[in-house]
């Protein structure tokens, strides 16, 4: 339970540091960030329910498939991909109501810096120990 705490934490954590970040990246105003947030909320638990979905379902390992199991978890896989396009469309249509349109070239640019960034602090924390 302890450690499930700790998890939890650092993951707000991070979510806490991307939030500050992305404001940062696309020079929220006040007004922005009030109206923006809640729907980038929104889409991320919409996108992170679609992924979970998709990976709980396939926990074997691939060499175990049969050849018929592993041409439908590529069917399914193709299925994930066109509904997060879909929701991505959906929801930048939601931002531009909110931010514009270089905003939102920026949030797209923003979320992908700083996953590279969370990596590369991982690497780092790995050759490290």
């Amino acid at each position: 339970m302890a450690q499930n705490n700790r998890l939890q934490e650092k993951r707000e954590n991070v979510e806490a540091a991307k939030i500050a970040y992305l404001t940062d990246k696309l020079s929220l105003t006040a007004d922005q960030a009030q109206k923006f947030w809640p729907l980038y909320n929104e889409y991320e638990a919409k996108r992170r329910s679609l992924i979970t979905g998709y990976r709980s379902g396939y926990r074997r390992d691939v060499e175990e498939l049969t050849e018929q199991e592993a041409q439908n978890r590529i069917e399914t896989m193709f299925s994930i991909k066109e509904k997060e396009l879909a929701l991505e469309k959906e929801y930048a249509d939601k931002y531009l109501r909110v931010i514009s349109s270089t905003q939102l070239i920026k949030l797209y640019r923003g979320e992908r810096e700083f996953t590279k960034m969370l990596l590369k602090r991982l690497d780092d924390r790995r050759a490290n120990k």
